[in-house]
């Protein structure tokens, strides 16, 4: 079990429903609000200093942020922001946990024997993992898609099980009664939030990092546009970012690694470009262009990485 903090501070942006939590100086705060992606940068910050204005941090507190999965672009608007203010009042070091067992710890106590917690992605697409009573991933990196053809296959040695379904926001009626055929549903929650300290000083599989050190998006947001050939797992750590160090590479090979990158996301801007001036656009066509644009988020986020290598070279 983790180390029992007096004060704490959480946050997770790996849906629409934007969670924040705390902790300090005798208050206790939550928000649970929904913001659409394209007005998360001009309505979160208000809505956020609303919340925490109460907050006592003369002794700064442990920070918690969920690192997905989810949609990308709304972890990394949210998750920068909550950077940005967590920085200014002087925090460096937070911890980060899978979306998952963040979204777990505010459902409370499980009811049941597991909790399948789903974080939906596209339309008809979601994350899921399998977790025990105590927020611990016991099967993950789980992407289900239409048709659902073969979704019980996800979830071998589990199959029957009391279960408890949780979600960050409603989701669609779609995949409920494939997940009823598979497990002995006990309950669904899609609303209901808390924050509860004890469960988060307890929650497992936190990671320490120093955010003045690294590059926090890059190294540890799980990214869904890395999903593999299958499209059925994400990967958390592509290419090893996570070990890099700026000792890891010479200067030449960062160079070539720069121009590799930056004519990917060439190439990717002109598909992009291409699949946008169709005359009949397909539901495929929509499909391809999601993809396309999440790996030119990828490689932006690469490069950056790169450059931030080569410029501690100098």
């Amino acid at each position: 079990m983790a180390e029992n903090f007096k004060n704490i501070l959480v946050f997770d942006a790996s849906s629409s429903n934007i969670f924040f939590g705390g902790g300090c100086g005798g208050k206790t705060v939550f928000m649970a609000e929904n913001f659409e992606k394209s007005k998360l940068s001009r309505y979160l910050p208000e809505k956020f200093e609303k919340t925490a204005e109460t907050l006592d941090f003369t002794e700064l507190p442990r920070v918690i942020i969920g690192n997905g999965p989810g949609a990308f672009t709304g972890i990394k608007t949210g998750t920068a922001f909550f950077l940005a203010y967590i920085y200014s009042i002087g925090i460096k070091t937070v911890e980060t946990v899978s979306s998952f067992s963040f979204i777990s710890a505010l459902s409370g106590e499980c009811a049941a024997e597991i909790r399948i917690v789903l974080i939906p992605f596209n339309k008809g697409e979601y994350f899921a993992a399998v977790l025990d009573k105590n927020n611990k991933i016991l099967l993950g990196d789980i992407f289900i898609k239409p048709p659902y053809d073969n979704i019980s296959s996800f979830f071998s040695g589990f199959a029957g099980r009391k279960a408890e379904i949780v979600a960050p926001l409603e989701c669609g009626n779609e995949i409920l009664p494939e997940l009823e055929k598979i497990f002995s549903v006990r309950n669904v929650r899609f609303d209901g939030f808390s924050f509860d300290r004890d469960i988060f000083n307890a929650i497992p599989d936190t990671k320490k990092i120093d955010v003045t050190a690294e590059p926090y998006i890059v190294n540890h947001v799980i990214m869904p546009a890395n999903l593999n050939s299958n499209g059925n797992f994400y990967v958390e750590t592509p290419l090893q970012e996570a070990k890099m160090t700026q000792d890891s590479f010479s200067r030449e090979e960062i160079l070539e690694k720069l121009k590799q990158l930056k004519e990917e996301h060439s190439k990717l801007n002109e598909k992009t470009s291409e699949l946008s001036l169709k005359k009949v656009f397909t539901p495929a066509d929509e499909a391809e262009l999601n993809l396309v644009r999440k790996k030119k988020l990828r490689t932006k986020d690469l490069i950056a990485y790169f450059e931030n290598l080569l410029k501690n070279k100098e």
